[in-house]
C-alpha cells in the first residue's frame, strides 16, 4: 500500500518514505534549552550530499534580483539577471519596499534566469502607499512564525496577513522575571515576555489599540510595518543570539529540523541540500525560540523522553501521507503545492526532485 502511495504521489511521497525508512535522511540528537524543557529541536541529516542545481534568493547578489512594484498590491515584477541557475524564493520571504509598501511571498517559487515573472505577494506594511516602478530589496530574515502560518495557510488573504504582520501595540513591561529574577527575557512577536531561564511567560501589556485585521489600514504607521517590527524584536532580544548559537542548526550534512513540543511534532522543515538549509537556518530556529523557552516541566511531573521522539516523528509523517494537495505556483521548471488536512504546509519540486518541504500542526490541533 505504501509503495502504491509512493508511486502515485511522486517526489513528495518519496521524501516521506525516505524519512520514515531512514533511507536517505536520519534524525540527529535532540537538543533542549534546559533539562526541564518539554520541547526540542531535532536535526534532519542527509546521508549523502550531492550538487545543487539552483540557488536561494538570499545567496544571490542584490543587483542580480531586480524587483519592481507592478502597481498591484498582490503582484511584483521579478527578473533574475546574470545568474545561470534557477533561484528559489521561500514562502515568507520579505521584499523591503524602497518608497513603496513592503511585501512578502505567500508561497515558495523557483524563478528562471533571465525571465521576468509576475509573482504573487501580500502587503506587510498596510499604511504605506504603492509607488509603481519602485524597487525592493530582499531581507535576510524570513517572516515571523505568526505571519508565516498565515502565508502558508490555505485560508490566507490580505486581511489575515495584515492582522498577523502588525504588532499588537504592546511593549515589554518588565526588566526581570518575577518567578526566578533572571533578566534573560525574550519578547515574542505577540509581545509576550518569555524567561529564557525558567520558561515563565509574562503577558504583554497593551499601550494603545491594536490593529484588528480590517481591510482598512491601521492608523499607526510603525505598528503595521513588518520590517520595522522584526528589527525591534531583534534589538530587544539580543540575548536570544546566545541561545541560537547553541541550537544544532548548522551541523555537517544538516538539511532541516523537526520542532517537538509537549503535544508532539510542532513542525518540520527541510531542504534537499545543506547549503540551502544554511541560508535560512538561524532565521527558522529564531522563529521557534519562544516555544523552546516556554515549554517547561513543572515540579518534575513530566519529561521529554528522547526515546519517544522517532515514534512521534513517524506518527507525524504518517499523517502527512493523507493530505490534500493543490498547485499554488507552476512554471516550466518547477511547481509548488499547498498541503492541507490534519497538517498544513507546502512543498516545491524542481524538475522531478523535491527541494523544500514545510509541514506544520494546524492551529486547531493546538486548542
Amino acid at each position: 500500500m505504501f509503495d502504491q502511495f509512493v508511486k502515485e504521489k511522486s517526489a513528495y511521497a518519496r521524501v516521506l518514505h525516505e524519512l520514515l525508512e531512514d533511507r536517505k535522511y536520519s534524525l540527529g540528537e535532540p537538543w533542549q534549552l534546559t533539562s526541564e524543557s518539554l520541547s526540542a529541536v531535532v536535526p534532519i541529516l542527509q546521508d549523502a550530499v550531492g550538487s545543487r542545481g539552483y540557488l536561494v534568493a538570499q545567496e544571490v547578489s542584490p543587483d542580480k534580483i531586480r524587483v519592481t512594484d507592478s502597481g498591484q498590491i498582490g503582484k511584483l515584477r521579478v527578473r533574475i539577471v546574470d545568474v545561470e541557475k534557477p533561484v528559489f524564493v521561500r514562502a515568507g520571504t520579505i521584499f523591503k519596499g524602497q518608497g513603496t509598501q513592503s511585501r512578502a511571498s505567500g508561497t515558495a517559487m523557483f524563478l528562471e534566469p533571465e525571465e521576468e515573472s509576475l509573482v504573487n505577494v501580500f502587503c506587510v506594511h498596510a499604511s504605506h502607499g504603492i509607488s509603481v516602478g519602485s524597487h525592493f530589496s530582499i531581507e535576510s530574515d524570513i517572516a515571523p512564525r505568526k505571519v508565516e502560518d498565515v502565508l502558508t495557510s490555505p485560508m490566507k488573504n490580505q486581511s489575515r496577513v495584515w492582522a498577523a504582520a502588525g504588532l499588537r501595540n504592546r511593549r515589554a513591561s518588565a526588566a526581570s522575571c518575577p518567578e526566578c529574577g533572571s533578566d534573560r527575557l525574550m519578547q515574542s512577536y505577540d509581545a509576550e515576555l518569555v524567561c529564557l531561564h525558567c520558561g515563565f511567560v509574562l503577558p504583554a501589556v497593551s499601550t494603545r489599540n491594536r490593529f484588528t485585521g480590517s481591510v482598512h489600514p491601521p492608523s499607526d504607521a510603525f505598528a503595521d510595518n513588518l520590517v520595522a517590527n522584526i528589527r525591534e524584536m531583534k534589538e530587544f532580544n539580543s540575548r536570544v543570539e546566545d541561545v541560537l548559537s547553541k541550537v544544532p542548526a548548522d551541523l555537517e550534512k544538516q538539511v532541516g529540523m523537526v520542532m517537538i513540543d509537549s503535544k508532539g511534532v510542532y513542525g518540520l522543515e527541510m531542504f534537499d541540500h545543506p547549503d540551502s538549509w544554511r541560508a535560512f537556518s538561524k532565521s527558522i530556529v529564531r522563529n521557534y525560540t519562544d516555544v523552546l523557552a516556554r515549554e517547561r516541566a513543572r515540579g518534575g511531573l513530566f519529561a521529554l523522553k528522547a526515546e519517544r521522539i522517532p515514534g512521534t516523528v513517524e506518527e507525524f509523517l504518517q499523517k502527512a501521507m493523507h493530505l490534500s494537495q493543490n498547485s499554488a505556483f507552476k512554471n516550466r521548471i518547477s511547481e509548488t503545492r499547498i498541503l492541507s488536512g490534519e497538517l498544513i504546509g507546502e512543498y516545491s519540486v524542481l524538475g522531478h526532485d523535491l527541494v523544500h518541504l514545510i509541514l506544520k500542526r494546524t492551529a486547531a490541533a493546538d486548542r
